[in-house]
Protein backbone atom coordinates (compact mmCIF):
# COMPACT_ATOMS: atom_id res chain seq x y z
CA UNK A 1 0.00 0.00 0.00
CA UNK A 2 1.58 3.38 -1.07
CA UNK A 3 0.37 6.88 1.04
CA UNK A 4 1.40 10.20 0.81
CA UNK A 5 2.29 12.14 4.40
CA UNK A 6 2.09 16.15 3.69
CA UNK A 7 4.33 17.54 6.36
CA UNK A 8 5.75 14.60 7.21
CA UNK A 9 9.17 16.56 8.46
CA UNK A 10 6.93 18.11 11.59
CA UNK A 11 6.82 16.50 14.84
CA UNK A 12 3.54 14.35 14.60
CA UNK A 13 4.07 13.55 10.77
CA UNK A 14 7.89 11.80 11.89
CA UNK A 15 5.72 9.71 14.23
CA UNK A 16 3.30 9.00 11.56
CA UNK A 17 5.70 8.03 9.18
CA UNK A 18 7.37 5.43 11.30
CA UNK A 19 4.63 4.03 12.32
CA UNK A 20 3.36 3.79 8.69
CA UNK A 21 6.39 1.90 7.73
CA UNK A 22 6.47 -0.42 10.58
CA UNK A 23 3.04 -1.70 9.33
CA UNK A 24 4.25 -2.30 5.32
CA UNK A 25 3.17 1.02 3.84
CA UNK A 26 5.34 2.87 0.81
CA UNK A 27 5.57 6.13 2.26
CA UNK A 28 5.43 8.81 0.26
CA UNK A 29 6.46 12.17 1.56
CA UNK A 30 5.85 15.95 0.83
CA UNK A 31 7.27 18.52 2.15
CA UNK A 32 8.24 22.42 1.69
CA UNK A 33 11.38 23.14 -0.48
CA UNK A 34 13.77 24.96 1.46
CA UNK A 35 12.37 23.20 5.09
CA UNK A 36 14.43 20.55 7.32
CA UNK A 37 14.13 17.15 5.94
CA UNK A 38 16.70 15.73 8.98
CA UNK A 39 13.91 13.98 10.56
CA UNK A 40 13.26 11.57 7.88
CA UNK A 41 17.56 10.77 6.73
CA UNK A 42 16.56 7.73 9.09
CA UNK A 43 13.40 6.66 7.68
CA UNK A 44 13.54 4.42 4.27
CA UNK A 45 10.56 6.85 2.83
CA UNK A 46 10.15 8.47 -0.66
CA UNK A 47 10.79 12.60 -0.11
CA UNK A 48 9.11 15.17 -2.67
CA UNK A 49 9.54 18.67 -2.59
CA UNK A 50 6.06 20.77 -2.85
CA UNK A 51 3.13 23.25 -1.94
CA UNK A 52 0.33 22.13 -1.17
CA UNK A 53 -0.58 25.50 -2.85
CA UNK A 54 0.20 24.43 -5.90
CA UNK A 55 -1.17 21.31 -7.80
CA UNK A 56 2.01 20.38 -9.97
CA UNK A 57 4.33 20.31 -7.55
CA UNK A 58 1.48 17.31 -6.00
CA UNK A 59 0.70 15.65 -8.55
CA UNK A 60 4.35 13.57 -8.50
CA UNK A 61 4.21 12.87 -4.94
CA UNK A 62 0.76 11.79 -5.36
CA UNK A 63 1.23 9.34 -8.31
CA UNK A 64 0.20 5.79 -7.39
CA UNK A 65 -0.71 6.36 -3.77
CA UNK A 66 -4.27 5.55 -2.88
CA UNK A 67 -4.44 7.55 0.39
CA UNK A 68 -3.41 10.52 2.14
CA UNK A 69 -2.39 11.90 5.75
CA UNK A 70 -3.26 15.57 5.41
CA UNK A 71 -0.94 17.50 8.11
CA UNK A 72 0.92 20.17 6.56
CA UNK A 73 -0.42 23.18 8.16
CA UNK A 74 0.61 26.57 9.25
CA UNK A 75 0.80 26.15 12.89
CA UNK A 76 1.71 28.89 15.43
CA UNK A 77 0.09 31.43 18.11
CA UNK A 78 1.04 34.38 15.96
CA UNK A 79 2.51 34.96 12.29
CA UNK A 80 3.95 38.21 10.61
CA UNK A 81 1.46 37.86 7.81
CA UNK A 82 -1.85 36.43 9.55
CA UNK A 83 -3.25 35.87 6.33
CA UNK A 84 -0.69 32.44 5.75
CA UNK A 85 -2.94 31.10 7.98
CA UNK A 86 -5.99 31.49 5.75
CA UNK A 87 -3.74 30.99 2.45
CA UNK A 88 -2.06 27.12 3.35
CA UNK A 89 -4.46 25.63 5.82
CA UNK A 90 -7.57 26.72 3.76
CA UNK A 91 -6.45 27.16 0.08
CA UNK A 92 -3.97 24.52 0.32
CA UNK A 93 -6.11 21.87 1.50
CA UNK A 94 -8.27 22.77 -0.93
CA UNK A 95 -6.07 22.21 -3.87
CA UNK A 96 -4.73 19.20 -2.34
CA UNK A 97 -8.04 17.67 -1.90
CA UNK A 98 -8.91 18.99 -5.79
CA UNK A 99 -5.36 17.05 -6.86
CA UNK A 100 -6.25 14.05 -5.27
CA UNK A 101 -9.25 13.78 -6.87
CA UNK A 102 -7.90 14.24 -10.56
CA UNK A 103 -4.82 11.82 -9.12
CA UNK A 104 -7.35 8.96 -8.23
CA UNK A 105 -6.93 9.33 -4.78
CA UNK A 106 -9.64 7.17 -3.05
CA UNK A 107 -8.80 8.43 1.04
CA UNK A 108 -7.80 11.07 3.04
CA UNK A 109 -7.48 11.63 6.33
CA UNK A 110 -7.22 15.48 7.34
CA UNK A 111 -5.92 16.68 10.37
CA UNK A 112 -7.21 19.26 12.35
CA UNK A 113 -7.33 21.10 15.39
CA UNK A 114 -9.65 20.64 19.06
CA UNK A 115 -9.48 24.49 18.85
CA UNK A 116 -11.97 24.58 16.55
CA UNK A 117 -14.14 23.43 19.07
CA UNK A 118 -13.62 26.30 21.33
CA UNK A 119 -13.26 26.28 25.13
CA UNK A 120 -14.43 24.67 27.85
CA UNK A 121 -17.10 26.93 29.40
CA UNK A 122 -19.01 26.18 33.00
CA UNK A 123 -16.66 22.83 33.08
CA UNK A 124 -18.48 21.74 29.59
CA UNK A 125 -16.95 18.69 28.35
CA UNK A 126 -17.08 19.32 24.42
CA UNK A 127 -16.98 16.50 21.24
CA UNK A 128 -17.50 16.31 17.83
CA UNK A 129 -20.79 17.62 17.83
CA UNK A 130 -19.41 21.24 19.34
CA UNK A 131 -20.41 23.44 17.51
CA UNK A 132 -18.28 26.57 17.98
CA UNK A 133 -17.07 28.11 14.71
CA UNK A 134 -18.65 31.57 14.56
CA UNK A 135 -17.22 32.31 18.21
CA UNK A 136 -13.60 31.49 16.98
CA UNK A 137 -11.32 34.61 16.40
CA UNK A 138 -7.84 33.31 16.57
CA UNK A 139 -6.04 33.27 12.95
CA UNK A 140 -5.07 29.89 13.04
CA UNK A 141 -7.68 27.92 14.98
CA UNK A 142 -10.39 29.84 12.06
CA UNK A 143 -8.20 28.70 9.25
CA UNK A 144 -8.33 25.19 10.78
CA UNK A 145 -12.38 25.04 11.13
CA UNK A 146 -12.55 26.69 7.31
CA UNK A 147 -10.17 23.82 6.29
CA UNK A 148 -12.86 20.87 7.58
CA UNK A 149 -15.55 22.88 6.13
CA UNK A 150 -13.95 23.43 2.58
CA UNK A 151 -13.04 19.42 2.70
CA UNK A 152 -16.55 18.30 3.26
CA UNK A 153 -17.28 19.77 -0.44
CA UNK A 154 -14.98 16.92 -1.92
CA UNK A 155 -17.48 14.54 -0.43
CA UNK A 156 -20.04 15.22 -2.63
CA UNK A 157 -17.58 14.33 -5.50
CA UNK A 158 -16.44 10.80 -4.43
CA UNK A 159 -13.30 11.18 -2.04
CA UNK A 160 -13.74 9.62 1.00
CA UNK A 161 -12.47 11.88 3.79
CA UNK A 162 -12.04 11.49 7.79
CA UNK A 163 -11.52 14.20 9.99
CA UNK A 164 -9.36 14.26 12.90
CA UNK A 165 -8.94 16.62 15.27
CA UNK A 166 -5.81 16.65 17.78
CA UNK A 167 -5.63 17.76 21.59
CA UNK A 168 -2.21 19.23 23.33
CA UNK A 169 0.29 16.50 21.43
CA UNK A 170 3.36 15.97 23.92
CA UNK A 171 5.58 12.93 24.05
CA UNK A 172 9.71 12.18 22.41
CA UNK A 173 10.40 13.62 19.54
CA UNK A 174 11.68 17.12 17.62
CA UNK A 175 11.34 20.60 18.85
CA UNK A 176 8.62 22.88 16.72
CA UNK A 177 5.75 24.49 17.00
CA UNK A 178 3.72 20.93 17.62
CA UNK A 179 5.45 19.82 20.21
CA UNK A 180 5.44 23.09 22.65
CA UNK A 181 3.97 21.01 25.54
CA UNK A 182 7.14 19.08 25.21
CA UNK A 183 9.51 22.21 25.70
CA UNK A 184 7.19 22.94 28.80
CA UNK A 185 7.91 19.52 30.34
CA UNK A 186 12.06 20.16 29.23
CA UNK A 187 12.12 23.55 30.25
CA UNK A 188 10.82 22.36 33.65
CA UNK A 189 13.64 19.93 34.57
CA UNK A 190 16.18 22.02 32.93
CA UNK A 191 14.89 24.80 35.29
CA UNK A 192 14.16 27.64 32.55
CA UNK A 193 10.24 27.47 32.42
CA UNK A 194 9.76 28.34 36.18
CA UNK A 195 5.62 29.42 35.57
CA UNK A 196 1.57 27.85 36.26
CA UNK A 197 -0.59 29.85 34.21
CA UNK A 198 -2.89 31.38 36.36
CA UNK A 199 -3.83 29.74 39.49
CA UNK A 200 -2.74 26.08 38.06
CA UNK A 201 -6.25 24.49 38.48
CA UNK A 202 -6.84 25.09 34.78
CA UNK A 203 -7.67 21.76 32.60
CA UNK A 204 -6.26 20.76 29.11
CA UNK A 205 -6.82 17.44 27.49
CA UNK A 206 -2.54 15.80 27.03
CA UNK A 207 -2.37 13.32 24.32
CA UNK A 208 0.81 11.20 23.98
CA UNK A 209 1.95 11.22 20.46
CA UNK A 210 2.48 7.83 20.10
CA UNK A 211 -1.18 7.31 20.45
CA UNK A 212 -2.29 10.19 18.25
CA UNK A 213 -0.01 8.59 15.00
CA UNK A 214 -1.75 4.91 15.60
CA UNK A 215 -5.32 7.12 15.72
CA UNK A 216 -4.85 8.59 12.56
CA UNK A 217 -3.89 4.96 10.97
CA UNK A 218 -6.90 3.37 12.56
CA UNK A 219 -9.41 6.76 11.51
CA UNK A 220 -7.54 5.76 7.48
CA UNK A 221 -8.53 1.84 8.19
CA UNK A 222 -11.94 2.36 10.34
CA UNK A 223 -13.13 6.11 10.05
CA UNK A 224 -15.98 6.90 8.47
CA UNK A 225 -16.21 8.95 5.73
CA UNK A 226 -17.16 12.58 6.09
CA UNK A 227 -16.63 11.95 10.21
CA UNK A 228 -14.21 13.73 12.68
CA UNK A 229 -12.64 11.82 15.69
CA UNK A 230 -10.93 13.62 18.70
CA UNK A 231 -7.52 12.22 19.20
CA UNK A 232 -6.83 13.05 23.10
CA UNK A 233 -6.12 11.85 26.32
CA UNK A 234 -6.66 12.43 30.05
CA UNK A 235 -8.01 15.87 31.07
CA UNK A 236 -5.35 17.43 33.58
CA UNK A 237 -4.67 20.46 35.13
CA UNK A 238 -0.87 21.80 34.92
CA UNK A 239 -0.63 21.59 38.94
CA UNK A 240 -1.79 17.58 37.90
CA UNK A 241 0.25 17.80 34.56
CA UNK A 242 3.25 19.08 36.22
CA UNK A 243 3.05 16.94 39.49
CA UNK A 244 3.84 13.77 37.42
CA UNK A 245 6.82 15.39 36.05
CA UNK A 246 7.96 16.36 40.04
CA UNK A 247 7.03 12.79 40.94
CA UNK A 248 8.77 11.03 37.62
CA UNK A 249 12.05 13.27 37.78
CA UNK A 250 12.75 12.84 41.62
CA UNK A 251 12.74 16.49 42.33
CA UNK A 252 10.38 19.65 43.71
CA UNK A 253 10.33 22.55 41.03
CA UNK A 254 9.52 25.89 42.81
CA UNK A 255 7.37 26.80 40.26
CA UNK A 256 5.21 30.61 40.44
CA UNK A 257 1.69 31.16 39.64
CA UNK A 258 0.81 33.62 37.16
CA UNK A 259 -2.35 35.33 37.29
CA UNK A 260 -4.32 35.95 34.32
CA UNK A 261 -4.02 39.59 34.36
CA UNK A 262 -0.89 39.72 34.75
CA UNK A 263 -0.51 37.21 31.56
CA UNK A 264 -2.76 39.57 29.76
CA UNK A 265 -0.91 42.04 30.10
CA UNK A 266 2.36 40.04 29.08
CA UNK A 267 0.20 39.56 25.68
CA UNK A 268 -0.56 42.68 25.46
CA UNK A 269 2.91 43.95 25.54
CA UNK A 270 4.19 41.55 23.24
CA UNK A 271 1.71 41.97 20.96
CA UNK A 272 2.47 45.55 20.67
CA UNK A 273 6.25 44.48 20.41
CA UNK A 274 5.63 41.98 17.93
CA UNK A 275 3.98 44.59 15.59
CA UNK A 276 6.58 47.42 16.00
CA UNK A 277 9.54 44.44 15.51
CA UNK A 278 8.06 42.05 13.72
CA UNK A 279 9.30 39.27 16.00
CA UNK A 280 7.52 36.43 17.35
CA UNK A 281 5.51 37.12 20.57
CA UNK A 282 6.76 34.98 23.57
CA UNK A 283 2.64 35.22 24.34
CA UNK A 284 -0.30 36.90 23.03
CA UNK A 285 -3.40 38.17 24.87
CA UNK A 286 -5.27 35.08 22.99
CA UNK A 287 -3.33 32.50 24.51
CA UNK A 288 -3.47 33.94 27.63
CA UNK A 289 -6.90 33.88 27.25
CA UNK A 290 -6.62 29.63 26.40
CA UNK A 291 -4.28 28.94 28.92
CA UNK A 292 -6.13 30.19 32.18
CA UNK A 293 -9.97 28.83 30.66
CA UNK A 294 -10.63 24.90 30.58
CA UNK A 295 -9.96 23.19 27.44
CA UNK A 296 -12.48 19.63 28.22
CA UNK A 297 -12.63 17.21 25.32
CA UNK A 298 -13.72 13.48 24.87
CA UNK A 299 -12.61 10.62 22.70
CA UNK A 300 -14.83 8.41 23.54
CA UNK A 301 -16.12 8.77 20.28
CA UNK A 302 -12.88 7.45 18.63
CA UNK A 303 -12.46 4.36 21.35
CA UNK A 304 -16.22 3.40 20.62
CA UNK A 305 -15.86 3.83 16.13
CA UNK A 306 -11.84 3.33 15.18
CA UNK A 307 -10.84 1.57 18.61
CA UNK A 308 -8.54 4.57 19.49
CA UNK A 309 -6.27 3.39 22.81
CA UNK A 310 -4.83 6.41 25.64
CA UNK A 311 -1.90 5.65 27.48
CA UNK A 312 -2.22 6.98 30.91
CA UNK A 313 -0.89 10.38 31.42
CA UNK A 314 1.53 9.45 33.97
CA UNK A 315 3.24 6.71 31.58
CA UNK A 316 3.18 9.76 29.03
CA UNK A 317 5.43 11.88 31.22
CA UNK A 318 7.61 9.22 32.02
CA UNK A 319 8.35 8.27 28.14
CA UNK A 320 8.80 12.01 27.15
CA UNK A 321 11.26 12.40 30.07
CA UNK A 322 13.43 9.45 28.88
CA UNK A 323 13.25 10.83 25.89
CA UNK A 324 14.68 14.02 27.02
CA UNK A 325 18.51 14.37 25.94
CA UNK A 326 19.38 16.49 29.42
CA UNK A 327 17.17 14.01 31.60
CA UNK A 328 18.70 11.24 30.42
CA UNK A 329 22.12 12.17 31.06
CA UNK A 330 21.33 13.50 34.46
CA UNK A 331 19.56 10.25 34.87
CA UNK A 332 22.68 8.76 34.05
CA UNK A 333 25.39 11.09 36.58
CA UNK A 334 23.24 9.83 39.12
CA UNK A 335 23.35 6.63 38.94
CA UNK A 336 27.28 6.23 38.66
CA UNK A 337 26.93 8.99 41.49
CA UNK A 338 24.99 6.20 43.90
CA UNK A 339 27.19 3.54 42.50
CA UNK A 340 30.70 5.17 43.66
CA UNK A 341 28.83 6.18 47.21
CA UNK A 342 27.91 2.33 47.46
Amino acid sequence: MKTLITGANGYIGNHLAEELLNRGYDVNTLMLKGTDAQSLDYLPVNVFFGDVRQAETLEPALEGCDTVFHLASVVGIWAKDPTVFHSVNVVGTDTLLKTCLRKGVRRVVVVSSCGVFGLSHQNQTLDEQTDNGANLTDPYEVSKFQQVEVSKKYLEYGLEVVFVYLARVFGPGIKSEGNSITGIIEGIVNGTWRIVPGNGKTIGNYAYVHDVANGMIQAMVRGRSGEGYILGGENLSYLQLFGFVEELAGRHFNLTRIPYPLLWMVGLVEGTRSKITGKKPFITTFIARKFTTNAIFSCQKAKNEIGYTVTTAKEAVRQTLGGLPSYSKRKNQLMISRKSLA
